[in-house]
């Protein structure tokens, strides 16, 4: 299933990547989403920033999807790999409780427009398990965009509070 967000911002890509980036954003984020992030490692790859993060959500899956994960709240690492030089975080998330069973990835490009810059995020999620692939499928990607969509709105209300728009 494909994933794909696009939001257009008044402030340019160095601007919106800076506010993504920011532990502001973060503490901002897990308040409005309930999605907790936790660091677990940061390193430096040339010119590439590579962190791995654990999410946790406190909102409940669907049933079905709950029992096929064996848990209540989505809970996943995710590999991120930021490289200034091209604009772009290409992220892969892993579900440890499902193993290959489910590939989640993607990138996240922000470039500058004539009237500011514009965030992409595309992505695709594959779930392999008989009949109830679909249905997980369905909340993971209705997951992520909820929270893709409230971290846009973040990022804008950040922006304004700092003058930056």
């Amino acid at each position: 299933m494909k994933l794909f967000i696009q939001s257009d911002f008044p402030f340019d890509a160095k601007t919106a990547w800076g506010i993504f980036e920011s532990p502001e954003f973060e503490t901002r984020l897990e308040e409005s989403t309930g999605i907790r992030c936790e660091v677990l490692t940061t390193e430096q790859k040339g010119e590439s920033t590579v962190r791995r993060l654990r999410y946790t959500s406190n909102s409940e899956l669907p049933t079905i999807a709950a029992k096929a994960l064996g848990t209540k709240n989505l809970t996943y690492v995710q590999t991120n790999t930021f490289d200034p030089t091209k604009s772009q975080l290409t992220w892969a998330v892993d579900l440890p409780m499902v193993g290959d069973r489910v590939s989640v990835g993607g990138t996240t490009t922000i470039n500058d427009t004539a009237s500011g810059s514009r965030r992409v995020v595309d992505g695709d999620i594959s779930v392999r398990m008989r009949l109830v692939g679909g249905q997980i499928e369905k909340a993971v990607v209705a997951q992520f965009k909820k929270s893709m969509e409230r971290a846009v709105d973040l990022a804008r209300d950040i922006a304004k509070e700092q003058g930056l728009t």
